[in-house]
């Protein structure tokens, strides 16, 4: 190491000789190094600076490279670094937005379990209300059948009543129908004395009959047939007097003037 410094010392000395133009004694060239000594030592050099200048060269390449790839890493993490801190401000923006949205949801959760809980009291008291309202119709219901079947009844009861007046009725005026026309049939054949018995038949039955006027003055008629003025005036007497305003009473008054002569 020490002998490669110096032939570097005494090269250089002879480079800048001959560059500043000194010319140098070939006895202190010879001096400095022999002749043949001086080509190797040259070509050592020279040999030596190629490969100080190559191994140079790539040093400063590799260097300009790292120092590349160093600042595109710098690069890349202050991109990575700003990227992150983009995430974080995001992250805290959205931790912020849920937290307003948990709130807001707490808030609603609350009002829909109030909701609930007042629309669960107030299906309650429907239910009450649908049940007390249940309860009346059937008892309602249970008056409205007892109220039909009372009814019902009722008027059964006045059908039945109906009838049974229906059949006096028609019996009456079946019995009034065979007397009085039994007596108009006699009364018409001149059989009188039948006559005056059917007639009072009628009479004796039916003292509010619709014919009892005619009864009493055909049977009026019938006596004074029979030449029994005293009888038949009687009879007359009693047309006019109950019914003044009949046709038997008018025909009566008649027959009351004959029987005075």
């Amino acid at each position: 190491m020490k002998l490669e410094i110096f032939w570097k010392n005494q090269l250089t000395a002879l480079f800048f000789a001959d560059v500043r133009g000194v010319h140098l004694p070939r006895r202190a060239l010879h001096l400095v190094f022999p002749k043949n000594l001086f080509v190797a030592a040259m070509t050592g050099l020279m040999l030596t600076g190629c490969l100080q200048t190559r191994n140079d060269v790539r040093e400063n390449e590799q260097r300009n490279v790292m120092q590349q790839q160093v600042t595109t890493l710098q690069k890349s993490n202050a991109d990575v670094g700003n990227r992150f801190a983009d995430i974080e401000d995001s992250m805290r923006n959205l931790n912020g937005r849920v937290d307003v949205i948990e709130n807001k949801l707490g808030q609603n959760s609350s009002g829909i379990d109030s909701a609930l809980k007042a629309s669960q009291q107030q299906n309650q008291d429907l239910n009450q209300k649908v049940a007390l309202l249940q309860d009346a119709l059937g008892k309602m219901e249970k008056e409205i059948f007892q109220l039909n079947t009372d009814l019902q009844s009722v008027k059964a009861a006045q059908a039945a009543a109906a009838a049974q007046a229906a059949t006096e009725k028609s019996s009456r005026h079946s019995k009034d129908k065979d007397a009085y026309e039994n007596g108009q049939e006699f009364f018409n054949k001149k059989d009188w004395k039948q006559a005056i018995l059917q007639f009072q038949k009628y009479r004796d039955e039916n003292p509010k009959g619709a014919k009892f006027a005619d009864a009493t003055y055909k049977i009026g008629v019938s006596f004074q047939e029979l030449g029994m003025k005293d009888e038949s005036k009687t009879f007359y007497d009693e047309v006019v007097g109950k019914f003044p305003k009949s046709d038997e009473a008018r025909r009566a008054k008649i027959r009351l003037k004959g029987l005075k002569k």
